[in-house]
């Protein structure tokens, strides 16, 4: 699904105006984590982290990004490019 389909159907806003390098490498592996449905928690427990350090980054990729939800970001994520995931035809 490209970004003309997702805001035809209203899934964002349109191309995403960020660019990835404002992320650390850290906020980038957080963000795919996010992006393929993991909770925090299991966030946490793969990458060896807290759970306290995984909400941090997550509020971090949030403010960075501008974005004002965790829906959001999964968003930019699958517009970025960072994962593709097939979708039902």
């Amino acid at each position: 699904m490209g970004v003309v389909q997702m805001f035809s159907w209203g899934l964002s806003a349109g191309p995403a105006t960020h660019d990835l390098d404002v992320l650390t490498d850290d906020q980038r592996v957080v963000l795919r984590c996010l992006a393929r449905g993991h909770e925090d928690h299991e966030i946490a427990r793969v990458l060896g982290v807290g759970l306290q350090q995984v909400v941090d980054e997550v509020a971090d990729i949030l403010r960075r990004l501008d974005l004002p939800d965790r829906v959001a970001a999964v968003v930019f994520a699958h517009e970025a490019g960072m994962l593709h995931l097939p979708f039902p035809r």
